[in-house]
């Protein structure tokens, strides 16, 4: 199960995961409660590498116990007598509270999540005796915050490893897919290898990187006062992806044209080199040499160096600020004075929602538990309670992958393993122990087992479930009171439980990586649709449909499917989508005609992503787009604006074809 010996920090992580866990179970034990083994398993389950990451979990998993003891409370007392209508009730709040939890894709929404099957954890076993379920949810958060309490301290104030350091050179690896990126886009080479590879590696570490900055605000290192600033950075990368999209295309685009002026070229030879060089910071010299770039012409070669010259401005301005916030963060320098949030073109914090992925994997929870609730009725069978339970969580814990089934066969099979060891040890093991210090020694190598697995990322979620269900089924007390039967039973209810899970989760709720990255690509196309329909706002499109790139990217790639096609055809339908957002706002300036004729721009581009956005644009919307800009062209001063904005949308949808024939000459 350890691939490979464990470093010193593992060993480390382990041993503290162990000491936090002993110390919770004895003074559980020490304070006589029910179930002190709860707080044992707590501690593995909130036990992090991190000191942030544990720290928000600890939090959230005791908001999440407290909430789900509060229903349990008002839900058993009044629905004892009817055992069905208790069933659906309990059914109801656990695919409700996994509904929200899946909506919420922040570490908080653990809290959601625990308070689902925290409800049925403390209100089934209570049904023989409801007029004490207060006691047992009362009991159940005591256990909870000793082993909160316990692994939270051990982990803080003992060799505690700060997350500020590791996000802080997370950041730093942003700068090379940048750097590299734009570097291609300058020089035309937007379908390179080079400016592909550094496409995928941004869309992924802008959207993998929130949940660590999440974290930050709970962390011991002098960066948890620098949430505002890496949230400010995080914006300021995906508000780059698009800009570079574009500056790629319009320099390949000139280029082909023979439209590359001597003064342009030279701009776009000094901003490559400043972006290797990563300063200076006062990047004033280069927007100045940007802004008098003088366009004599206007024709279509001069509309592109136009449009051109408003990315290199947003390109040079974000990278400024960037590197001004990424200097603070990490080398301690003072913060920029002006923040570049409020420019038009720096996109807002923005995520999607996929409420039906989220409804099915609430129905398959909730089917899950209902299944074996009307087992457990039917068959009066006791421990059919723990079945329903253990089924719910399974549902609950892996309901944000694409496919939760092979997670749930493995946790099976984990089940099966840790049985085995929990039949050695109740049997064969503790009725030899006859002191807390010997219980120590003997859970010493499985405590140490699980300990390095939770410090692996790759074997995280293994070695949480190995400590939670190693715990509860060990069943630890004051009295060692081992029983076959109880035993066999309960392994019989783990099996039931899980099994039950994996069958409902593989009839209802799995999906697979395709299925999910075709439906975030065809709400892009959605998004695109009502921004030509309709005024919409350019930020919060950015920061949507880049969010979704960031969890499309993965699933591409675990799929082996078009990545790097899918990432550019994103990239693309966004840049459609800012021109629409762009053409609504400048349509009040425009002449009846040209209004008039932008209408059917509008029509034909919703036309277009309303259907198969992935088919080649019709002609008559490149029809459309040519009679708009005919409208206009004959005072291109005064519709500038328009002009760039008509010639952006023909260039993104219709990279191949000439330019309009009454341009004249291309250049």
């Amino acid at each position: 199960m350890i691939a490979a010996m464990p470093k010193p920090d593992e060993w480390l992580f382990a041993l503290k995961t162990f000491a936090g866990a002993m110390a919770a179970l004895y003074i559980a034990l020490w304070l006589g409660l029910d179930n002190p083994y709860w707080a044992m398993a707590t501690a593995f389950i909130v036990a992090q590498p991190f000191a942030g990451a544990m720290r928000s979990k600890a939090l959230y998993r005791f908001c999440g116990t407290l909430i789900g003891g509060i229903a349990a409370v008002v839900m058993v007392p009044n629905l004892v007598n009817a055992p069905v209508l208790l069933s659906l009730a309990m059914a109801l709040w656990i695919g409700l509270c996994l509904y929200i939890a899946l909506l919420d894709r922040s570490p908080r929404s653990y809290t959601f999540m625990l308070a689902g099957y925290t409800a049925g954890i403390i209100g089934f076993p209570s049904v023989a005796n409801p007029g004490d379920i207060f006691n047992t949810a009362l009991t159940r958060v005591e256990e909870i915050s000793i082993g909160i309490a316990c692994t939270t301290m051990v982990g803080t104030l003992i060799f505690p490893r700060p997350l500020g350091p590791v996000l802080a050179a997370r950041i730093g690896t942003w700068v090379a897919p940048a750097r590299d990126w734009a570097v291609a886009a300058l020089a035309g080479e937007e379908e390179s290898a080079q400016a592909q590879a550094a496409r995928r590696r941004l869309a992924f570490e802008a959207t993998d990187a929130a949940m660590m900055i999440s974290q930050l605000a709970y962390d011991t290192s002098h960066l948890q006062m620098a949430v505002p600033f890496l949230t400010r950075l995080r914006v300021y990368v995906i508000s780059l992806m698009p800009v570079l999209s574009s500056i790629g295309d319009r320099v390949m685009q000139l280029r082909r044209l023979g439209g590359i002026t001597t003064d342009l070229q030279s701009v776009l030879t000094d901003i490559a080199a400043w972006m290797h060089e990563g300063g200076p910071e006062d990047a004033g010299p280069l927007l100045g040499r940007i802004a008098a770039i003088e366009e004599r012409e206007h024709g279509w070669a001069g509309l592109l160096r136009a449009s051109l010259c408003v990315r290199l401005e947003e390109l040079v301005r974000i990278v400024q600020h960037s590197r001004a916030i990424r200097r603070h963060v990490v080398d301690g320098d003072r913060p920029p004075a002006s923040p570049l949030r409020e420019a038009e073109f720096v996109a807002v914090m923005a995520e999607t929602h996929d409420h039906k992925l989220a409804l099915l994997s609430a129905l398959s929870a909730g089917i899950a538990l209902l299944v074996l609730c009307v087992f457990w009725i039917e068959a009066g069978w006791s421990y059919g309670a723990g079945a329903a339970v253990i089924a719910a969580v399974a549902c609950s814990f892996f309901a944000a992958q694409d496919d939760p089934a092979p997670a749930i066969a493995l946790m099976l099979r984990n089940a099966l393993i840790v049985t085995v060891g929990v039949g050695v040890y109740d049997f064969a093991v503790l009725p030899l122990v006859t002191g807390f210090d010997e219980l120590c020694l003997v859970l010493l190598p499985a405590g140490l087992i699980i300990g390095v697995l939770i410090s692996r990322p790759a074997t995280f979620g293994t070695g949480m479930l190995l400590g939670a269900i190693g715990s509860t089924q060990l069943g630890l007390d004051n009295v060692y009171r081992a029983s076959f039967s109880a035993f066999a039973n309960g392994t019989v209810a783990l099996i039931i439980g899980l099994g039950s899970a994996l069958v409902v989760t593989k009839m209802i709720r799995s999906v697979g990586a395709a299925w999910s990255a075709e439906r975030l690509q065809r709400a892009n196309w959605r998004d695109v649709a009502l921004a030509a329909g309709a005024a919409h706002d350019r930020a919060t499109l950015t920061g949507l449909m880049m969010d979704r790139l960031g969890l499309m990217m993965p699933r591409m790639a675990a799929v082996a499917r078009g990545a790097d096609e899918a990432a550019a055809g994103a990239l693309q339908d966004l840049r459609v989508g800012l021109n629409m957002v762009a053409l609504h706002r400048e349509q009040s300036l425009l002449p009846p005609a040209a209004r008039h004729a932008n209408e059917a721009v509008f029509a034909g581009v919703a036309a277009h992503y309303g259907g198969n956005a992935r088919a080649p644009a019709p002609e008559t919307l490149r029809g459309a787009i040519d009679a708009a800009i005919a409208t206009l062209i004959a005072n291109p001063r005064a519709y500038k604006e328009t002009l760039m904005v008509l010639s952006g949308l023909r260039l993104v949808l219709f990279p191949a074809c000439q330019p309009p024939a009454y341009f004249g000459e291309a250049a």
